[in-house]
């Protein structure tokens, strides 16, 4: 179940009035309901065409209340969670493909903030859950939002089995189910890049209305100066993109639309040669992805002491203060 501080902070999607509970259900005073399926709130406007699949699926799962089976698989004592098993090529980018299915453990990122200090962060796009552990451990109350039902189930199931306090609602990018002004940081990792670019930018728009005056937000983005991202676009013959596949964003295109959406931002290098190495999981890898993980952390250091270089980076961090 939801805790008392989440529910507090919940909002109707399509109005952002608050959410008030009623039986298995949450509603607005503009008599909006949403289903909640296993004590999660699934909070998906079905009036907006959908950035993904999986939003149509919890969406007829909260119609019919038939939840499958296999969604309520828990977090095995002391192995990993056979969705994360399942989906750590697609959440942990390709690096992680040889690990499908024999993950030894959970990956785990630094989040890169301050301390927590007990305030609130949003995951915008939390999939399993690996950045909202990660900012929990950090001493943020994280709130992780994601569309897909049966990722925010194996979320939960996992954050259980470690130990870890932390929410978690279905809800979309573009149309966050939390309250105007109520939130102290949001953060957001290889999701936005995904999206059209105007679903991206009405995403960040969003996020600045829910963030408290001087309240942070980062979020990873993919350079199309980078070297990685030069040849994956070559491979798509420099096509638009379809569907989920990557929108890759120059470093004026992300300042100018964070910028005017949120407040001041800064760009700075997350990684270059992937678009999620993370050094903290490094250890998971094989050697020589092992090597590529530590080389991409060190080129970020130097680009970072030397700002220029960010714009070769492949993966960058936005981070804007909401004005």
């Amino acid at each position: 179940m939801l805790s008392a501080h989440a529910l507090g902070l919940l909002a109707c999607p399509r109005d952002q009035q608050p959410l008030i509970p009623s039986g298995s259900s949450l509603s607005c005073p503009q008599g909006h309901r949403y289903l909640t399926i296993e004590g999660i709130p699934v909070l998906l406007r079905d009036d907006v065409p959908q950035t993904h699949w999986a939003a149509l699926l919890a969406l007829d799962v909260a119609r019919s209340g038939a939840l499958p089976d296999d969604w309520r698989a828990a977090a095995h004592v002391d192995g990993v969670h056979p969705f994360v098993q399942e989906s750590i090529g697609a959440t942990g980018g390709n690096l992680y493909r040889s690990l499908i299915g024999r993950l030894p453990t959970y990956p785990i990122p630094d989040l890169p903030l301050s301390e927590g200090n007990g305030r609130t962060l949003v995951d915008v796009g939390c999939n399993w859950g690996r950045w909202t552990i990660a900012a929990a451990r950090r001493g943020y109350r994280p709130i992780g939002v994601d569309p897909s039902l049966q990722a925010v189930i194996a979320a939960r199931a996992v954050c259980e089995q470690l130990g870890i306090a932390a929410d978690f609602v279905v809800g979309d990018a573009r149309h966050l189910p939390l309250q105007t002004a109520s939130v102290d940081a949001a953060f957001s990792y290889s999701v936005l890049q995904h999206f059209s670019k105007p679903d991206a930018r009405r995403a960040a728009a969003d996020i600045s209305r829910m963030l408290v005056p001087g309240g942070i937000a980062l979020v990873q983005m993919p350079n199309v100066y980078g070297l990685r991202s030069m040849i994956q676009q070559a491979r798509r013959r420099f096509r638009e993109p379809e569907k989920f596949e990557v929108r890759y964003w120059s470093p004026s295109e992300l300042r100018q639309t964070f910028d005017s959406a949120i407040g001041p931002t800064h760009l700075s290098a997350d990684g270059f040669f992937s678009l999620n190495a993370q050094p903290a999981e490094a250890a998971l890898l094989p050697t020589h992805l092992r090597a590529l993980v530590h080389t991409s952390a060190a080129l970020a250091r130097i680009a970072n002491r030397v700002p220029p270089l960010v714009n070769a980076a492949d993966s960058v961090w936005v981070r804007s203060a909401k004005s």
